[in-house]
């Protein structure tokens, strides 16, 4: 691509009015950050607020600057900052103007009117037939899309959203929404200029510039998501943990004292305790089984795949289903588990004359069984997961060295523990970190085992600090604490994960 004389090229008649644009966006901006004119946020919402107005604005300043200096780097700077102010701007306005409370409705006269899409797929087949084998029919084609913009507009008026469209565009004009809507379609505009060519051309963008920008324009869907329903909730949590907040009055500024209060919580500390026994004795017991059952999958035995997707479908089986069909398997009076033992007991009287007592065990009610019950149930999610990654790790292993161990006279064992356990460390790795964390964040199947009671079980025996956070959070309406507690267990989980990786690096396979 040229690159013209920015001296003396005379620049275009849509340059002036980006340069103001640009401007006015930065103006805007600060007078937002000095006046915060109709803003409410208080305590930590409200710095978060500014401090995100501050860059954003900052953000502004300088693709308003490097476009007035007719540089790249003002056309990169003015798209990021276009786009994103276009989609902030334009989800509220759609906001103010009601436009997500009646997608639900929506979704259902589409779906009573499916048929109506028939047109639509025809006209499209017509579209496409007339590209067929590389030679256009432009009138074939546009009659492709004159049928499919006529089946749009007929399922539109099916669905009553063309008899709606007076009504907003009526309050898109009201005076309180139409600048919204006027500085999203000029965000839009703007974005959408400086990525034409004709912009590209100006302000001399190079083949390297030129899919920077469309990487940006590629990743930009996913970062926006990324910042809005991640980052930001994350930081905004982070926040709120160092204060006292209800949810209901503006929050209260109280520095560590959450944090201290949690070293002397009793209770937190036995939701650590449950979760931290928790993890050394099911972790173990899944990856260990895991391992073995992937040793005797790997082999060539008729029907293996299908004992292979056997093992793997509780991995993917839903967890509020499956967790309901073993609470009534645990059910002590009518559950399976009980009944099962009650049979073989008896079996074993009548055949040996003895007379043995069957246990009852008390599976979800009783403080001794009850964490037992959670986790045979997270085994038994877990193996078969584990199962395939290990067999997948041991179908990497090159097969010379079972050969040359044959050779050497090695049995099945000496090969399984000189061999396979072994080479199969990174993969064992990616496991137990993987089941330390799930099992570390445990909620669910304790919280539906234990339903409609409390989910901290009988004396506390199956409180996690996900439940606790829960409890703390969106019962007893103290989310300023439940934020600390679930930042603890944060830090706790990147202590466990930053310490076996160090242990790990120490064996070579994760040095850099």
């Amino acid at each position: 691509m040229s690159t013209p004389d920015r001296s003396t090229h005379r620049p275009p008649r849509w340059f002036a009015p980006l340069v103001v644009w640009r401007g006015l966006v930065v103006v805007g901006l600060g007078l937002l950050l000095l006046l915060r004119p109709g803003l409410e946020l208080e305590g930590a919402g409200g710095a978060a607020a500014l401090v995100a107005n501050a860059l954003f604005a900052g953000l502004a300043g300088a693709a308003a600057w490097f476009t007035y200096r007719r540089r790249h780097r003002g056309r990169l700077l003015g798209f990021a900052t276009d786009l994103v102010l276009a989609v902030t701007v334009g989800g509220l306005t759609l906001n103010r103007l009601g436009f997500f409370v009646g997608l639900d409705s929506v979704g259902a006269r589409f779906n009573q009117r499916i048929l109506w899409i028939a047109p639509i797929l025809v006209g499209m087949g017509i579209s496409a037939w007339a590209e067929r084998g590389g030679e256009s029919r432009p009138a074939v084609k546009r009659v492709g899309w004159m049928v499919s913009l006529a089946g749009t507009a007929a399922l539109l008026l099916a669905m009553g959203i063309l008899g709606a469209i007076p009504g907003v565009v009526g309050r898109i004009i009201e005076p309180v929404n139409l600048p919204w809507v006027i500085v999203a379609l000029a965000a839009a505009l703007a974005a959408r200029l400086g990525r034409s060519d004709a912009s590209a051309e100006f302000f001399a963008t190079d083949q390297r510039q030129a899919e920077h920008l469309d990487g940006l324009v590629f990743i930009a869907p996913n970062v926006i998501g990324f910042l809005v329903f991640f980052a930001g909730p994350l930081l905004f949590s982070l926040a709120i943990s160092f204060t006292e907040w209800s949810g209901l009055r503006p929050p209260t500024f109280t520095g560590l004292d959450n944090y201290a209060d949690l070293l002397s919580d009793a209770v937190f500390l036995r939701s650590l305790r449950n979760i931290l026994v928790f993890c050394l004795v099911a972790v173990p017991l899944t990856v260990g089984p895991a391992v073995l059952l992937a040793a005797l999958l790997n082999s060539k035995l008729p029907g293996i795949r299908v004992f292979r997707a056997v093992y793997f479908l509780p991995s993917i089986a839903g967890v509020v289903g499956v967790t309901l069909i073993w609470k009534q398997l645990f059910n002590a009076t009518v559950g399976f588990l009980n009944y099962t033992i009650l049979e073989v007991t008896g079996f074993v009287n009548s055949v040996a004359g003895t007379a043995i007592t069957a246990p009852q065990p008390l599976w979800i009610s009783s403080a001794n069984v009850a964490m037992i019950s959670v986790g045979i149930l997270f085994v038994w999610q877990r193996i078969g997961f584990d199962t395939v990654l290990f067999l997948a790790g041991m179908q990497g292993i090159d097969g010379s060295l079972y050969e040359a161990a044959d050779i050497d006279g090695a049995n099945g064992w000496a090969r399984f523990r000189r061999i396979t356990v072994p080479l199969l460390k990174p993969t064992t790795f990616f496991v137990v970190i993987t089941d330390i964390i799930l099992a570390l964040q445990m909620f669910n199947e304790p919280f539906i085992l234990q339903a409609p009671s409390t989910a901290a079980g009988p004396g506390n025996s199956t409180l996690t600090p996900v439940i606790y956070l829960y409890q703390q959070a969106f019962q007893q309406f103290q989310i300023g604490y439940g934020s600390a507690v679930a930042w603890a267990l944060f830090v706790l989980i990147f202590g466990i994960t930053l310490v076996y990786f160090r242990r790990q690096g120490e064996e070579g396979f994760l040095k850099a």
